[in-house]
């Protein structure tokens, strides 16, 4: 217990100098605050944009709290479209950029109160489209995937009512996420009304996305029609008709959509490599431009695809990948969630202190005031600490369980992945024929199950090869292409798992430290032997030593 306090000090301490660096930055934005509130409303939408369009999130933020605030009765319409609208694109923010879903759906409430009492139809639409994103995503994670016809509903409410007010990018959008949650879904057939409504849509020319949306309606309408392979060629000509003057991360999002979309439509043809590949480019889009809302999405999907395939043990292993990047997620915008309310509650406060005294003095105060108040904030991040701790413990045990099953598996986890067909490679002019590379890959892992030697410290390459009575290149090249993976991490597995099985062989290691077993499978440091462990497994070996023996912990 002591050293748990000793942890939540220092942890205490290093939260204190963040909420130090925190306040800094509250005081950078409070001079762009003040450089910017006087600024015209069509400005100050216009430079919200820019910054939101160059990644520059924070000061994005500080434009649409300045257009929230400049909000009364008296404004015109136009204005109050704009005003009501930035708390819609702070819940867009808080959603997409931030993962705040408390965040994000505080302000969507307000946007819709406020719409509604003006009778503002246009941010209506976009405030439904933006709750059926977060609906979607709540019930995706809540249910691992399952259909729900309330997002369905929320979707195609969103699309008619930004026909009826003519916002056309709402409309856009709206439809591209009814038609590929359906399609996603395999429920294309429930939209065939919205797919002839936008088909008939007169749409002005100068919307940047209209040939794209066009098109992209075509494909919907080919699925649907089951033409696949019109559906696929339309597909593959979407990213020309991609405008350049929108946001990267709009951009970026699309080209996603489409590769899970031309997934669908190539499991329709019976194109089931094809259609894998396709999971793959999705799932390098969303790392490149960090769109983490997909990637349980994108793992969810390649684990269907190995289930339905009868891979049950690359199942099983994304079903790992899965559950950890759902949980990481969630976790993640929870984290989020406490500082970044805290800023909100900052810019809140000083926007009502600006109204009524309108002194530069009170802001500056404000910023003292946040250091103040996370004094006693220390005391409920405790708790929250040891709340999270019990959530924690409980995750690891579903991981170790998972581990243990994968570690079961694993003779059936290389022989798919020997399975997986490669690509032409620098071994294209190698002499080794399959059945020459099949029986030295047998020979190989009878050497990494049998030989201590592969624990050694500095165990190399050359040494394997002589121990296969082979060389280093044929060696090298069964590896990279039978395993799909490099010498050190094909040595790092096999030691993973014996020091899986010292740790929970408390009989004949129990002695020894975690330090010491890591050593005793040819790791040089502690912290090698912990990263690389985590690696394999999604959690620490201490972690997992309690759990393989819970009578020690």
């Amino acid at each position: 217990m002591t050293k748990r306090l000793k942890y939540l000090v220092i942890l205490v301490a290093m939260l204190v100098l963040g909420q130090m660096a925190q306040a800094a930055e509250v005081s950078r934005q409070m001079e762009n605050y003040n450089r910017w509130k006087d600024l015209p409303i069509l400005t100050l939408r216009d430079k919200s944009n820019e910054f939101w369009w160059a990644n520059k999130l924070d000061s994005a933020l500080v434009c649409k709290f300045i257009l929230t605030e400049r909000y009364n009765e008296s404004m015109s319409r136009d204005e109050k479209n704009i005003c009501v609208g930035a708390y819609v694109s702070i819940g867009k923010m808080y959603q997409m950029s931030l993962f705040d879903n408390q965040a994000a759906y505080r302000y969507l409430l307000k946007a819709e109160k406020l719409a509604k009492k003006e009778g503002l139809e246009m941010v209506l639409a976009d405030q439904c489209e933006t709750m059926a994103i977060f609906q979607a995503i709540q019930t995706d994670l809540e249910s691992d995937f399952s259909f729900s016809p309330n997002v369905i509903k929320l979707f195609q409410k969103s699309f008619y009512r930004s026909v009826k007010s003519g916002h056309y990018r709402t409309a856009f959008f709206s439809f591209r996420n009814l038609a590929y949650y359906a399609m996603l879904h395999q429920h294309i057939n429930d939209i065939g009304n919205e797919i002839q409504a936008f088909r008939k849509l007169e749409i002005p020319d100068s919307i940047n996305f209209k040939p794209y949306f066009q098109e992209l309606c075509e494909c919907y309408f080919a699925h649907q029609q089951g033409k696949h392979q019109e559906a696929l060629d339309r597909f593959s000509r979407l990213g020309d008709l991609l405008p350049n003057d929108d946001s990267p991360v709009t951009i970026s999002r699309e080209r996603y959509m489409n590769c899970v979309s031309k997934y669908e439509v190539l499991l329709s043809l019976n194109r089931d490599a094809e259609a894998l590949q396709e999971l793959d480019n999705a799932y390098k889009i969303i790392f490149d431009y960090k769109i983490d809302d997909a990637i349980p999405e994108v793992l969810h999907l390649i684990l269907d695809y190995y289930a339905s395939h009868g891979k049950d043990a690359l199942a099983k292993e994304y079903e790992l990948k899965y559950f950890k990047a759902k949980d990481e997620y969630i976790n993640r915008s929870k984290f989020l969630s406490a500082e970044q309310q805290q800023f909100l509650i900052d810019f809140e406060e000083m926007g009502d202190q600006v109204k009524d005294l309108k002194t530069q003095k009170r802001i500056r105060d404000l910023v003292i005031l946040g250091i103040g108040i996370f004094a006693v904030l220390a005391i409920g991040i405790l708790l929250f600490l040891w709340r999270n701790y019990q959530q924690t413990k409980q995750r690891n045990v579903l991981l170790f369980k998972k581990n243990q099953e994968l570690l079961s598996l694993e003779a059936q986890v290389r022989e798919h992945r020997s399975e997986v067909p490669h690509e032409p490679s620098k071994y294209k002019s190698s002499p080794m024929d399959e059945p020459a590379k099949a029986e030295l890959l047998q020979q190989l892992q009878e050497i990494m199950e049998s030989h201590q030697e592969v624990f050694e410290e500095g165990f190399t390459l050359d040494q394997l090869a002589r121990l296969a009575d082979s060389n280093r290149n044929y060696v090298s090249q069964v590896i990279n292409e039978m395993m799909g993976c490099n010498f050190n991490t094909f040595v790092n597995e096999y030691r993973i798992k014996e020091a899986c099985r010292r740790l929970s062989d408390t009989a004949n290691f129990g002695g020894l430290t975690i330090e010491a077993v890591g050593q005793s499978v040819g790791f040089k440091s502690r912290t090698n032997f912990a990263a690389t462990f985590k690696k394999f497994t999604g959690m620490t070996p201490a972690a997992y030593q309690r759990l393989a023996n819970p009578s020690n912990a």
